[in-house]
């Protein structure tokens, strides 16, 4: 049965996350149980001998049993409450690693998909192992407290059970649609929480704040929050209206339960069948087993729908699982000088959910210590290129080689080592400028002290307050700093430096850069890398005399091939480019600009 292997699953990925969790709910099941029944027996006990027995004894002997056993109850719910909460703390922090985890081992080409980070929100939300402890011990608890008033209302009548637990089954099936309608809401709600979340962050964020203001950003920001406030509003209050009319059905059920309840029982006490005190135990168990039953139904309820979120798991998973982590089973290849380090073979790519090619059978190869560069106009396919060759995306057709070996079926651990890779749109992270360079890598000194010198950052580095432990932005530390967009593109440049991988590959690495730091930056590029393979992208064709050779792209084609002589020679898209921009790079070699 489908539900009992759901809840088997959910049963070990709680267990997985936080065997304290199950601890701390055990604990929580024991007094949640036993509270009921003492605050319903023993005032019945206290109120039939005040009333019929009147022995002063017997009374303050109730009145401390009771007091006594409401002192414990209390004492151990805080013994125990700094414990639980911690459980339960604690889970909800190993939840929310394990898929922040898993959305980090995502394929990337996966992670850009609008909708599968929708279904990741919505089911790291919905399968979590404290919501699965609360309903299985939830659902433990009503049921021992329902079997306990059970038996007290039996005693009553077998004929007043029956009604009760008609009236009972009738709010299960009020609760399953209420359950229902929000399952179905839920994929809305999910929508709407990405959206407000990212115009929050673009209202709030520091990072934008200069665009917001100099473009003025805010109304376009504020009429959008608006409108999808609108929208949502309008969605949420249909789920609401039906959310009502269910509720208010409830509650008349309620009501008819409590009227004959309270009316029948209050009968038996005027003919005298039964005490005070049993009037007060009966009248308190209906209620107690009404609220119970409702919590059973409820908590029978949420394993159908929390059964449905698990489906979701699995789908969830199986959509994201990465298919090239099964063909991972070689080792990074040894280098073979009779075969290029890598090889674009027939290579064309298109973007998921789109039709047009961006790459139109690429085929070249790269040799070691091969220095390459890439030029062409914006949207020649680039840095999708350099996208492929990191394995950020697989070839849509042909395939892309590392020493004659596909790089889908190496090892992607070792295959990374080998690339280091300055991202045109690079990222700092809120961490010292010592973990920014590092990052997993262990830490050398000089090996760090050469990146840093290579990479022009010496006297950035001497101006800073904590200097290698200076935090960059001010997220953990009051105190951290801004970089400008050049002196962050150094620091990503040093750390590219410091992985000393086999390919360096720098995606507009000069883009943030003047006139003079770039040529600063080229001028030691060759000293830098010595006999590393290195592939340049850059709109500045001045860089590509630093390089062996040039690939010109074009709408998605290399057109050209060949070192920089040779394509001037030729006249054709690359000498035109040149040509083009001389005049600017010489006046900017001269301080004119």
């Amino acid at each position: 049965m489908k539900l009992i292997k759901n809840i088997i699953f959910m049963f070990r990925f709680s267990w997985k996350i936080s065997k304290r969790a199950f601890a701390g709910a055990s604990i929580r099941m024991v007094l949640d149980t036993a509270e009921p029944f003492i605050y319903i027996i023993f005032p019945a006990l206290i109120i039939d001998e005040l009333t019929i027995g009147r022995e002063w004894n017997t009374v303050l002997f109730y009145i401390c049993l009771f007091i006594g056993c409401i002192a414990l109850l209390r004492g151990f719910r805080a013994l125990f409450n700094v414990f639980v909460n911690m459980s339960v703390n604690r889970s909800d922090v190993k939840n929310a690693l394990f898929y922040m985890r898993s959305f980090l081992e995502l394929d990337y080409e996966k992670q850009e998909d609008e909708k599968i980070r929708d279904i990741q929100n919505y089911v790291s939300s919905k399968v979590r192992a404290n919501s699965f402890i609360l309903i299985i011990f939830g659902f433990l608890t009503s049921f021992l407290k329902l079997a306990g008033f059970s038996y007290i209302i039996a005693m009553l009548h077998p004929a007043v059970l029956l009604l009760l637990f008609g009236l009972v089954v009738i709010r299960y099936f009020l609760n399953k649609k209420l359950q229902k309608n929000d399952y179905g809401f839920q994929p809305v709600m999910t929508q709407y929480t990405r959206i407000f979340d990212y115009l929050f962050d673009a209202m709030t964020n520091f990072a934008n704040a200069k665009e917001v203001r100099v473009n003025k950003a805010n109304d376009i920001l504020t009429n959008k929050f608006n409108l999808s406030l609108s929208q949502f509003s309008s969605s949420y209050k249909t789920f609401l209206s039906k959310q009502m009319k269910l509720n208010i059905i409830s509650k008349t059920i309620d009501f008819v339960q409590m009227l004959f309840s309270y009316g029948y029982v209050a009968w038996l006490a005027v003919l005298s069948r039964i005490t005070v005190g049993e009037f007060s135990l009966y009248i308190n168990a209906v209620y107690n087993l009404s609220n119970s039953f409702n919590e059973l139904a409820a908590r029978c309820v949420e394993f159908k729908y929390l059964s449905k979120y698990i489906d979701d798991y699995y789908k969830y998973k199986e959509i994201t699982r990465s298919l090239s982590v099964e063909n991972e089973i070689y080792d990074l290849p040894e280098e073979n000088a009779e075969l290029p380090m890598f090889e674009f073979d027939h290579v064309s790519f298109t973007y998921p959910n789109t039709e047009k090619a961006v790459l139109k059978d690429i085929s070249i190869k790269i040799y070691k210590g091969q220095k390459l560069s890439v030029v062409g106009f914006n949207g020649a396919g680039k840095t999708t290129f350099i996208k492929l060759l990191c394995r950020l995306y697989r070839p849509t057709l042909g395939m892309i080689k590392y020493y004659g070996v596909d790089i889908s079926v190496i090892k992607r651990e070792q295959y990374l080592k080998a690339l280091a890779v300055v991202f045109q749109d690079y990222k700092l992270f809120s961490f010292s400028f010592l973990d920014n360079i590092v990052l997993n890598q262990d830490l050398d000194k000089d090996k760090l002290n050469r990146a840093i010198r290579n990479a022009g950052l010496e006297s950035k580095l001497a101006a800073l307050p904590k200097g290698l432990q200076t935090n960059i932005y001010k997220d953990f530390d009051e105190e951290g700093i801004e970089f400008s967009g050049g002196e962050g593109q150094k620091l990503v440049i040093a750390r590219a430096y410091y992985k000393d991988a086999d390919l360096v590959i720098l995606d507009e690495p000069t883009a943030a850069l003047d006139a003079l730091a770039e040529n600063e930056i080229y001028t030691k590029f060759n000293d830098i890398i010595s006999d590393k393979t290195a592939i340049f992208i850059s709109h500045r064709l001045a860089s590509t005399r630093f390089c062996d050779e040039i690939a010109v792209f074009q709408e998605g084609r290399i057109v050209e091939y060949g070192s920089h002589d040779v394509l001037m020679e030729r006249n054709g898209v690359y000498a035109d480019m040149f040509n083009k921009q001389a005049q600017y790079y010489n006046a900017e070699e001269e301080g004119v600009l």
